[in-house]
C-alpha cells in the first residue's frame, strides 16, 4: 500500500476508525457464547453433533482468511470491512434464529469466516496506520478487541437476564455493531493493497516463525477459554458457578496489558516484551497448576493474560520490516497460521488430557510459551 504522509486530522480519523473496527469484532465474537444454550434448545443435538457445529467456525476461519489479500487487491479496505461486517451481522442473526442443523452449520461457517477475514484486514489497516504515524499502535488496537469481547459478553448477558429473548438480545447487539460501523466508515482506508507480481508467494522462515509464535499464543488463549473452568472444578475444587473466573481473570489482564502495551513496547523494545511476555505467561500457567487453592490459580491465569497480551500485536508489527512479500500478504499468511491454534488448541488439549491429565496438558502449553520466550531475541 501507499505510505504517503497523512494529514494529522485524517490520521486521527483513521486511528479512531481502527479502534472502533477492532471493538466491533470483539463484540461480534462475544455474542456466540451466551447464545450457545439457546441454540441447543432450539436445535436439539448431542455433544458430538455440537462439536461438529463448533468445527464449522474454525473451518470457516481457515478457509476464508487466505482470501483476504485477494479481496483487498480487488476492493478498497473500506468496502471490504463494511461488506464483511454486514456478513458477520447476518451470520449472527441466522445463528439466533436457525432451526435446522444445516442452516446453523452454514451460519457458523460464515461467522468464523467473516471474523477471520475482518481480523486480517483490520491488521492490514492497523499496520498501515502504525507505519504512517511512526509509532507503536498495534497493542492498543488489539486492546480494543479485548475490550469489545468483555463489553459484548456483559451486554449480551445483561439483556438475556432482563428477560429479552435470544433473538431480541442479538438484534440489540448487532444494531449497536451496525451503528458503530457507520461511525467508523469514513475512517477506514479508502485504498486497495498493491497486487503482487506473483499470484502466490510461499512465506519464508521469518513469516512462518511469526505465525508459529502467534499459533502458540492463540493456542494458550483457546485452551484457557475451553479448559480452565473444568480444570478449576476438577483440580482446585472451585464451585461450578465460579469456574468462569479463570478465563475472566485472563481476559481482563489481556485487555489491560494491551492498553498499556504501546508505551511498554516503546520503553522496553520488542525483544524484552516477547521474551518477558513468554516467561510471564508460562510462569502463570505453572502457578495455576501447582497452586494449592483456586484463588492462586486465578492469579496464575491473570499472569498468563498479562504476559501474552502484547506478543501477537508486536509480532504483527514486525511484518512491516520484512521484504520477502508485501505486508498484507505476510499478515494473511501469519494470521492464518496463528488462527489454526484456536482451532487445534482444544482438540490437542483433549488428546493430551485423555492420555494423561489436564495438569500435564497445561504443562505442555507452558512449555510452548517458553518457546515464544526463546525465539524473542530473533526480533532485535
Amino acid at each position: 500500500m501507499s505510505a504517503t504522509k497523512a494529514h494529522p486530522d485524517s490520521l486521527l480519523l483513521n486511528i479512531i476508525a481502527s479502534r472502533i473496527g477492532y471493538f466491533i469484532v470483539g463484540i461480534g465474537l462475544s455474542v456466540w457464547a451466551p447464545l450457545v444454550p439457546y441454540v441447543r434448545l432450539k436445535t436439539p443435538m448431542n455433544d458430538a453433533t455440537f462439536g461438529l457445529m463448533l468445527l464449522c467456525i474454525g473451518i470457516g476461519s481457515l478457509t476464508c482468511m487466505p482470501t483476504s489479500a485477494a479481496l483487498t487487491n480487488r476492493c478498497s479496505i473500506r468496502h471490504c470491512l463494511v461488506v464483511i461486517t454486514l456478513i458477520l451481522l447476518s451470520a449472527l442473526l441466522t445463528v439466533a434464529t436457525a432451526t435446522s442443523l444445516w442452516i446453523l452449520g452454514f451460519a457458523l461457517f460464515l461467522f468464523g469466516g467473516s471474523m477471520g477475514v475482518l481480523d486480517v484486514i483490520l491488521n492490514v489497516q492497523g499496520l498501515s496506520i502504525e507505519h504512517r504515524a511512526n509509532r507503536s499502535m498495534m497493542s492498543n488496537f488489539h486492546g480494543m478487541f479485548s475490550l469489545g469481547t468483555i463489553v459484548g459478553s456483559i451486554l449480551m448477558t445483561a439483556l438475556l437476564m432482563l428477560g429479552l429473548s435470544a433473538l431480541l438480545s442479538t438484534l440489540c447487539v448487532i444494531s449497536l455493531m451496525l451503528i458503530l460501523s457507520l461511525f467508523a466508515f469514513k475512517g477506514y482506508l479508502d485504498e486497495r493493497t498493491l497486487r503482487s507480481q506473483d499470484t502466490f508467494i510461499w512465506p519464508n522462515s521469518w513469516i512462518f516463525l511469526v505465525g508459529l509464535m502467534c499459533f502458540i499464543v492463540y493456542l494458550a488463549e483457546g485452551v484457557i477459554l475451553d479448559w480452565s473452568a473444568l480444570f478449576l472444578i476438577e483440580e482446585k475444587q472451585i464451585a461450578t458457578a465460579q469456574a468462569g473466573l479463570g478465563y475472566a481473570s485472563f481476559a481482563v489482564l489481556v485487555a489491560t496489558g494491551r492498553f498499556l502495551g504501546d508505551a511498554i513496547v516503546e520503553s522496553l523494545g520488542r525483544v524484552r516484551v516477547l521474551v518477558g511476555g513468554g516467561l510471564i505467561a508460562a510462569s502463570g500457567i505453572v502457578l495455576s497448576i501447582v497452586s494449592p487453592h483456586w484463588s492462586i490459580a486465578l492469579i496464575g491465569y491473570a499472569l498468563c493474560g498479562l504476559g501474552s497480551a502484547n506478543v501477537s500485536p508486536v509480532l504483527i508489527s514486525t511484518l512491516n520490516k520484512q521484504t520477502h512479500m508485501p505486508p498484507h500478504l505476510a499478515i494473511t499468511a501469519a494470521t492464518t497460521i496463528g488462527f489454526a491454534g484456536v482451532l487445534a488448541g482444544p482438540a490437542m488439549m483433549g488428546v493430551v488430557a485423555h492420555y494423561s491429565s489436564l495438569s500435564i496438558a497445561f504443562t505442555v502449553v507452558a512449555g510452548a510459551l517458553l518457546v515464544v520466550a526463546a525465539c524473542g531475541p530473533r526480533f532485535k
